[in-house]
């Protein structure tokens, strides 16, 4: 029975992931250089000083989250070139990966994320993802996401703006609608419960708050 379960959610899983790769709208290489550009611009504005800061992810700082950014990054190239998931790069618990240099060592793997999606064939068939099998258009569109939410995190732990444009919070959001609820059916550990929007906010609050997100989130200063 447990395996059972288990299979029905990896399907369905992989049956909303088909539905990703949004085959009308903006070309998603073209996403994937806007939100890898605008995820270094918000990186390279960060202080060391600012990098134990709080963050919207609970336990996790600053610096956690840019760790975080760069495994992922990499991990996803990996997907773009079909190889095997590089087992080193932690997502709950990330490693130490940009030492001192937090702009450059995301800088370099954000152009190997981009070359391996751009490589001929990448986007054709089937790769794999963190939650499985799926259309390589959803598998980068996830890597899209991905990119967004944790840029978002940053500059709210940070202060400062976080660059995302309305045809960037509108594409993302697509995705969120279809992917966030695939994966916090297989892992609800991964996503909070939505929080509900307001009347009138913006996509990229809606955006946030599909993910569990609070978007007026404030470090709690009490505990200082």
């Amino acid at each position: 029975m447990r395996r059972k379960l288990i299979n029905n959610r990896y399907a369905l899983v992989q049956k909303r992931c088909y539905f990703l790769d949004m085959s009308n709208s903006p070309d998603p290489l073209r996403m994937l250089d806007l939100v890898q550009s605008r995820a270094s611009a918000v990186i390279s504005t960060i202080n060391i000083d600012q990098m134990a800061l709080p963050t919207p992810c609970d336990l996790w700082d600053v610096k956690d989250i840019v760790n975080k950014l760069v495994a992922s990054t990499r991990l996803f190239t990996g997907f773009g070139l079909r190889q095997p998931a590089d087992p080193s790069l932690d997502l709950i618990d990330p490693k130490d990966l940009i030492g001192d240099d937090p702009v450059g060592v995301y800088l370099a793997a954000a152009k190997e994320c981009r070359d391996a999606w751009r490589a001929t064939g990448a986007l054709s068939g089937m790769a794999t993802s963190t939650i499985g099998e799926a259309k390589a258009k959803a598998v980068l569109n996830a890597r899209i996401f991905d990119t967004t939410i944790l840029t978002w995190d940053i500059s709210r732990a940070c202060h400062i703006s976080h660059l995302i444009d309305e045809e960037q919070a509108s594409y993302v959001l697509y995705v969120a609608e279809r992917l966030v609820p695939a994966v916090r059916s297989q892992s609800p550990e991964r996503y909070k419960n939505p929080v509900s929007s307001m009347d009138g906010s913006s996509t990229v609050d809606t955006l946030i708050s599909l993910t569990g997100r609070d978007p007026n989130w404030k470090a709690d200063t009490s505990k200082n």
